[in-house]
């Protein structure tokens, strides 16, 4: 276990706490070696974060001991290591929900030459992107892991708000707030979301993003509460109406066969 000096100023002196003595300097150490462009020194790090060199080694050997940084000894240089890596990935997927689909969300990308995405939700009204499976196509869309979006738009949003069984007012205070390339009136827009309830997956064309179709489903897990979607995406025109309600079927089939493996997890 990484051990962390204790800190004895806890609180002020009006009983609110202090801001931590040295947790403060380990973030600031690993977002730093997370963020640069190349491997960096000692001397170099505490140089960039005004740290006293001595503490900042101390740190950064306790880090290296739990693998949250790797040390190159021919370069005498510091990089983000796997521990951090596992560590955000399980506050990605807490539930390993990407692991488990991810045969069949690649076998969908694969048969119908489309990227997916894999979303968490996770706040009431925030997803963010947990999984990606990469198109092969030479012309291909990419979306960044940890990217963050409001849990309503596009299509993955619509098939949020179709198995949320948000309210008319829910649905028209959050509608307010979404950002679309091709607006959609918000009469249109609880059309969809009733469309995506009564078939079990919502499309997206060219709203959200113009030039993009999404077909989505969301996941459900073991005790039923909505903490997932998966979204397929393609270029508008790649594919007729008739392939997208397959793709579609072919997300809600592997979402359902998902959804008894997954133990329950509450939402932040």
């Amino acid at each position: 276990m990484l051990a962390i000096p204790e800190d004895t100023s806890a609180e002020d002196g009006n009983g609110k706490p202090a801001k931590a003595g040295m947790v403060a300097p380990v973030l600031a150490i690993l977002r730093l070696i997370a963020a640069a462009e190349q491997p960096m020194g000692v001397n170099a790090i505490a140089r960039e974060l005004a740290i006293a060199p001595s503490s900042c080694f101390k740190i950064l050997k306790q880090l290296q001991t739990e693998n949250f940084v790797e040390f190159n000894e021919q370069t005498k240089a510091y990089s983000i290591g796997y521990g951090a890596i596992q560590l955000a990935r399980r506050a990605l997927d807490p539930l390993h929900a990407f692991p488990t689909l991810r045969p069949r969300l690649a076998e969908i990308g694969e048969k119908f030459s489309v990227a997916i995405g894999f979303w968490r939700r996770t706040s009431r009204s925030r997803i963010v992107l947990a999984g990606f499976v990469e198109d092969s196509s030479p012309m291909r869309i990419h979306m960044s892991l940890g990217q963050r979006v409001p849990m309503l738009v596009g299509g993955v949003g619509r098939a949020f708000a179709a198995k949320l069984g948000l309210s008319e007012a829910e649905l028209r205070e959050e509608f307010a707030s979404l950002r679309w390339q091709s607006p959609i009136s918000f009469e249109e827009y609880v059309a969809q979301i009733e469309e995506a309830r009564r078939r079990g997956y919502a499309i997206d064309r060219n709203n959200f993003a113009s030039g993009v179709t999404v077909v989505a489903s969301v996941l459900c897990d073991a005790r039923s509460s909505v903490g997932y979607g998966v979204s397929a995406i393609m270029f508008s025109g790649q594919h007729d109406s008739a392939t997208e309600t397959a793709i579609g079927e072919m997300l809600t089939s592997a979402t359902d066969w998902a959804a008894p493996l997954l133990v329950a997890s509450p939402l932040l």
